[in-house]
């Protein structure tokens, strides 16, 4: 074990095998290892050193802060897409990285999930089949219990064909629907024609509507606010932390940008993808000043934890980054989150905005 001092916090222990180290906080580790020590036969504990261990570690116990108790995980930014093979091919020019072609099935990512403890999670459509939905639509049916989707908008066509899309897909189960700019003809923003009225009939139909702003969040936040002011009973999430971090830095002009949504109280944030806008190694700690303004500026109630598999295999792994937010939240002054915050973000928010899963 070793101890690591990020900037402006106090020191966090670091636990594990050889140089696989795990954040958590020092009064997680001492309750750990003095229950361990305490319920081993060979350690007969005075009963002085029993009853301090019982009032002292209660609230660990039950795993709570002022009395919340703590919860599975959801994962609320994922993907999967098939083998390549039929009938499931990827759309053309769309395959996937040769590594991961055969990484990213539904088997694979739920022994993850199973080995992580997350519960349930929220597929959002591949790019790899682009409006091909038949993939996920057959693991949504086959696992209704772990797995929900989030579909993709096809905007290429007329209002009515958009509008038709998401009502067909609903009624396949999909409980949102991702905005990709990218995917706009040249010229067009997302709060064109087609992208106000799908916007609309996706809050009709219960859809939360996903934003993925892959170059930066500042050179779509106009639509995006010219959507949601036109359209408040939809709700929205921002995903990946706005895509803040640019060509290896952080952009404040982007954070910012996402900053200004918090006055739009249907609009969420996914924290997810930490691989992606952190320039740091895992457990990403440039970040977590990001997760406390985020938490401050929008309440935690807002947001969400994602991990971004498979892309996340390559880098800390989908174990670990289901343990990114559970840092020094044990009830100290500087932790990154209470534990009633910890509580909202890994499901709470989940379950308001795509509802439980059937048990």
């Amino acid at each position: 074990c070793g101890f690591a001092k990020p900037q402006g916090r106090g020191s966090i222990l670091m636990v594990g095998r050889g140089s696989q180290l795990v954040p958590t906080s020092r009064s997680l580790i001492l309750f750990s290892a003095c229950s361990l020590l305490h319920a081993t036969s060979a350690f007969q504990a005075p009963p002085l050193f029993s009853s301090l261990l019982r009032r002292c570690t209660a609230p660990l116990r039950s795993g709570l802060r002022g009395g919340v108790s703590m919860s599975a995980i959801y994962d609320s930014h994922l993907h999967v897409w098939s083998d390549g093979s039929p009938p499931f091919p990827y759309a053309t020019g769309n395959e996937p990285p040769e590594d991961l072609r055969k990484e990213a099935t539904v088997e694979k990512l739920l022994g993850e999930m199973d080995k992580a403890g997350v519960k349930g999670c929220l597929i959002v459509q591949p790019i790899n089949h682009k409006f091909d939905h038949s993939y996920v639509s057959s693991c949504l049916s086959k696992y209704p219990n772990r797995l929900k989707g989030m579909c993709l908008l096809d905007p290429s066509g007329s209002a009515e064909d958009a509008v038709s899309q998401l009502e067909r897909l609903s009624k396949e189960g999909y409980v949102g629907v991702r905005f990709n700019p990218g995917l706009w003809p040249e010229g067009k923003r997302m709060d064109d024609e087609v992208g106000m009225a799908a916007y609309k009939r996706a809050g009709e139909l219960g859809m939360v509507v996903g934003f993925m702003c892959f170059k930066g969040l500042d050179l779509h936040s106009a639509a995006i606010e010219s959507l949601v002011a036109s359209h408040p009973g939809t709700k929205a999430v921002v995903d990946h932390f706005g895509f803040f971090r640019q060509e290896g830095e952080a952009r404040e002009g982007v954070w910012d940008a996402l900053l200004a949504l918090s006055k739009y109280p249907q609009v969420h944030v996914k924290l997810s993808a930490f691989f992606r806008v952190s320039g740091e190694p895992y457990p990403y700690q440039d970040l977590w000043p990001r997760v406390r303004g985020l938490v401050d500026a929008f309440g935690s109630n807002r947001l969400l934890y994602g991990s971004d598999f498979p892309f996340v295999q390559q880098q800390c792994g989908y174990l670990k980054s289901s343990q990114a937010l559970s840092v020094v939240r044990w009830g100290e002054e500087d932790s990154l989150l209470t534990a009633q915050q910890y509580e909202d973000v890994t499901n709470g928010t989940f379950e308001s905005l795509f509802g439980p899963f059937p048990a």
